[in-house]
Formats: C-alpha cells, structure tokens, sequence
C-alpha cells in the first residue's frame, strides 16, 4: 500500500496536470527524482510561485515557474560513492516575482546526501551571497567556486563537515548541517 501511494504522490508532485500553474522544467525531469526531494521541490517552489497569485497588489493571476538547466544536480558531493542532489534556487524564476527566490543575492543552495539505504538526509541550506559560487569538479571532489575570489564551499571528508571560506576577509567557517532524512 505504501508502493502505491508513493506512486500516486510521485505522479501528482510537481505535474503541469496538477499544479495551479503552469510549470516550465527545463532541468532534470522531475520523474527521475525521489518522491520526498520532488515533494520539497512542490512546496518550497512550486506552492510558494502560486502564492503570488493570492497577492492583490502583485496583479498576476497564474504565474508561470521555471526550472532552468541548472538547478538540479545529482553528484557524489561528499564523495561517499553515493551521488546527491543538490538544488539551486538561483534557476527558478517565478513570473512576476523574479527575485522571490534570490532575494539580492545568488540564492540557496540545499543538499541532500543520499545514505547507503538510497534514503536522502537533508543536510544543508547554504546562502551563496554574491560571490558567483559555481558548481566545480575538482580534484578532490565537487565545491563551489567563486567566478570573482577564492572564495568556496565544499564537504571536508577528514572532519564530515561543510568548509566555508570567505577570501576576501580570509575567514574559514564551518558550517553546520540541518539532518533531516527523505525517502
């Protein structure tokens, strides 16, 4: 029975059928997914983009959201063997409202890394500022790195935790992770 809710939630999350608007995925397809990232992609996007239309004062009746090529990645982040998903708010725009998901910075990213059981654990929220940070293979594994300074964000094996550093004031940071686990 739970195979089978799945599969319809699966089949309602994130659908042009069944979302209030109309929905434009130029990323991964969200039936390539799991269920619990498509339904954190329904209500933190996709919920948040319909809300506008209950705004008098923003004058648009059925926005459109779109997902642009980069904002998912599916990458072995922690370099564990096991690839994760990372989502960037940066690649959603909601019409009307470009900014709702960037603020006046580069937006968010969130993590989650996938556990040996194919489980996802939410594991972080991560502000990219203004810093131009990229998604980068290097040789240690994926960061991301800015376009502009040295700055950077990785997953640092030796300590199991987030590395932030900032160039321009040289200030290294660790940050910490938000677990929270999805099938």
């Amino acid at each position: 029975m739970k195979k089978i809710l799945s599969f319809v939630a699966a089949a309602l999350v994130c659908s042009n059928v069944f979302a209030a608007i109309p929905v434009v995925n130029n990323s991964t397809p969200f039936d390539k997914i799991p269920v619990g990232i498509k339904q954190e992609i329904q209500s933190n996007y996709i919920e948040t983009c319909e809300s506008i239309a209950d705004d008098v004062e923003m004058g648009i009746k059925h926005p459109k959201i779109t997902f642009d090529k980069g904002f998912l990645a599916n990458v072995d982040f922690n370099g564990d063997g096991l690839d994760d998903f990372i989502l960037r708010s940066s690649e959603v725009t909601c019409e009307g409202a470009y900014s709702l998901f960037t603020g006046n910075s580069d937006g968010y990213v969130d993590i989650y890394f996938q556990d040996k059981d194919g489980n996802y654990n939410y594991v972080l929220n991560y502000l990219l500022g203004r810093e131009g940070l990229q998604l980068k293979k290097t040789r240690d594994g994926y960061r991301f790195i800015s376009q502009y300074n040295k700055s950077y964000m990785m997953w640092d094996k030796s300590i199991n935790k987030f590395i932030s550093y900032y160039a321009p004031e040289k200030r290294k940071d660790i940050i910490e992770m938000e677990p929270q686990q999805y099938d």
